[in-house]
């Protein structure tokens, strides 16, 4: 049976194009408030893992310059960052500021405004190192 994503909520940062330093760019994940007993106790975590949708149209392409630098040699996709992937998918581990209701305030979330997201996870030293 074939996987249905449905967006839990949508990335609010103001972000149309690619910033020089992502780290820099301060995010709100605004969940849908049929969503918001789901957060309750993630204000717990520091760092939390973001599932979400590449919302811009990109082709795929299996092999790609690491970082979009021409100087660096092909690698396939599975091998890299690169947004060019069969499945629009996006994972990122970002700081977390705050819990607000149905907004979390994250910081180094490299995802462009209107991005939808599927899921968060809380970042646990015990499962993920």
């Amino acid at each position: 049976m074939p996987l249905k994503l449905k967006a839990i909520g949508r990335v609010r940062n103001g972000v149309k194009e690619t910033p020089e330093d992502w780290s820099k760019v301060r995010s709100r994940i605004v969940i849908d408030p049929k969503y918001v007993e789901g957060l309750q106790n993630l204000d717990h975590f520091k760092h939390v893992w973001v599932i979400f949708g590449f919302n811009r149209l990109r082709e795929t392409q299996l092999k790609v310059h690491p970082r979009h630098d021409p100087s660096k040699p092909l690698v396939g996709v599975f091998a890299s960052r690169s947004p060019t992937r069969p499945n629009k998918l996006g994972l990122t581990l970002v700081r977390l500021a705050s819990v607000r209701g149905t907004v979390l305030v994250v910081k180094d979330l490299d995802a462009y405004d209107g991005s939808p997201v599927y899921d968060i996870k809380p970042f646990e030293d015990e499962i993920d190192y």
